[in-house]
């Protein structure tokens, strides 16, 4: 079985991948700027480790631990709003920084994002 870290750094590698495309910037860009704030993503981690216990890791399970972190942040954006948050991990939040209709988009098109990352599994 692999470590915490090890399906960290393997999740890193697959979700570091481009999820949205450079344009239009305006739609793509606060999801590019919430992405590159970081976080634990232990979810994802998560999710490897149940599928580690019946198989090796498989381009689906990373696709389902990406979609898992998609949908995570999606929410992440949206509780900012609800809550008026100034900052997310030490960041302006999408809506401080592009406004609440554009955090709206953003969390929307990361749902979105989620989906198309599900809609990649194999059965």
């Amino acid at each position: 079985m692999y470590s915490f870290e090890e399906l960290s750094r393997q999740f890193a590698v697959h979700f570091d991948q481009p999820h949205f495309p450079a344009s239009p910037a305006t739609l793509y860009g606060p999801n590019l700027y919430f992405l590159q704030m970081g976080g634990k993503r232990v979810r994802p981690v998560l999710c490897l480790m149940g599928n580690e216990l019946f198989d090796d890791i498989s381009p689906n399970a990373l696709n389902v631990a990406t979609a898992i972190e998609l949908f995570h942040n999606f929410t992440l954006i949206h509780d900012d709003i609800m809550d008026k948050a100034p900052l997310r991990r030490g960041f302006q939040t999408v809506h401080t920084k592009y406004g609440e209709s554009t955090a709206i988009l953003a969390g929307d098109v990361m749902l979105v994002a989620a989906y198309e990352q599900l809609n990649k599994v194999q059965n």
